[in-house]
């Protein structure tokens, strides 16, 4: 099965290799506002947005999978600023690009049991197409909404470095994480375009950028949970162990982050009612200042055990997860659950059965 699976997706992916290519030059031409969505309407192409009264804001969005950060960046864009700006942002996410992939759409249509696989199979060229929008977005001096997990330091302080100096020279992706020869590893995922210089806008130099984070972090039991719900529901998958990496990461990389950053902002999401709580606050050279009730959940995410295969090796002894008045404690087991689970699981086998005896007529 595995290998008539894997012939499955050589076999699609060679077929759909170019339509690939032009879909996700589409893509990043409607993330950029060069296109409508509505391909059947000519559009103008758009000239780089001017920004002569104030700086661009590249905002990084961090936290593991499925730490909430949708919900914190519907709630980032009613702010003020952002309200004004969103219409003419730039959102990177590769997620956007995983889904819209023609190679994607083709192998997710076989059956939920390859989700996971197929997931891992246009990662990379996700992940490639966002770097790609990232660098075009920055030389352009627009507005940037980067949305992904930051779990890898590198990356992100090498991206911050070349924000920092884009006003000045333009960029172009480099070869990115390398492992040599001799089994030593470079990273080097951005380099300057030699000769060439950012255009000015409307005569004058461009601002510097305004780089901001808001950074998402929750208990990882329950972005496991909030990960489960969404592969039944959307049908789109992560292995839990790459899932608590992402936390991890994450989390033992936050602080480092703050420092490199003009204004951070960090939220948790352990609540199931009620809006994320905002539980750390920096802004350009202060310290960052947090919730000492809640900064705790960082410190444990920061702790986690990744190679968990059950809730009670996720962290260290005592584990808070089995403390009173914790979510797993209260909620999930409660006895009140099995009424629920129980009338759930009848409405499960009733839509199975039904869904063989239609398919069966």
């Amino acid at each position: 099965m595995a290998a008539t699976r894997e012939q499955r997706f050589e076999r699609v992916t060679k077929n759909l290799k170019v339509a690939r290519v032009f879909n996700t030059l589409v893509e990043e031409m409607k993330a950029m506002g060069l296109v409508t969505n509505d391909d059947s309407q000519c559009t103008e192409v758009m000239a780089p947005v001017a920004h002569s009264d104030r700086s661009p804001v590249l905002l990084f969005m961090g936290g593991g999978m499925g730490a909430g950060k949708s919900t914190v960046l519907k709630d980032i864009l009613k702010e003020p600023f952002w309200e004004g700006a969103a219409g003419n942002a730039v959102i990177i996410e590769a997620d956007a690009f995983k889904e819209s992939d023609v190679i994607y759409k083709a192998l997710s249509a076989r059956g939920h049991q390859d989700m996971i696989r197929t997931a891992e199979l246009v990662h990379q060229s996700s992940t490639d197409a966002a770097s790609s929008l990232l660098v075009t977005a920055l030389n352009e001096g627009r507005d940037v909404i980067m949305d992904g997990t930051l779990s890898w330091l590198p990356f992100v302080v090498q991206t911050i470095t070349m924000a920092r100096n884009v006003h000045r020279r333009r960029y172009r992706m480099g070869p990115g994480y390398k492992v040599n020869e001799g089994g030593t590893v470079t990273e080097n995922y951005w380099q300057r375009i030699e000769g060439e210089e950012p255009e000015q806008v409307g005569g004058k130099r461009r601002k510097p950028y305004r780089i901001e984070l808001v950074g998402v972090v929750c208990d990882a039991y329950l972005a496991v949970i909030r990960g489960i719900r969404r592969a039944i529901m959307c049908r789109r998958a992560v292995r839990v162990k790459s899932q608590l990496t992402s936390h991890k990461r994450f989390a033992e990389a936050f602080l480092t982050y703050c420092q490199l950053v003009d204004n951070a902002r960090l939220y948790n999401t352990n609540s199931l009612e009620g809006p994320p709580k905002l539980i750390g606050w920096k802004d350009r050279d202060k310290t960052l200042l947090v919730d000492p009730d809640e900064i705790d959940c960082l410190k444990r995410v920061s702790t986690l055990n990744e190679k968990a295969n059950n809730i009670y090796e996720l962290y260290k002894h005592p584990n808070p997860t089995c403390e009173a008045g914790s979510i797993w404690k209260d909620i999930v087991l409660s006895p009140s659950r099995l009424n629920i689970q129980q009338e759930l699981k009848y409405s499960i086998l009733k839509v199975e059965r039904l869904k063989r005896t239609s398919s069966s007529l």
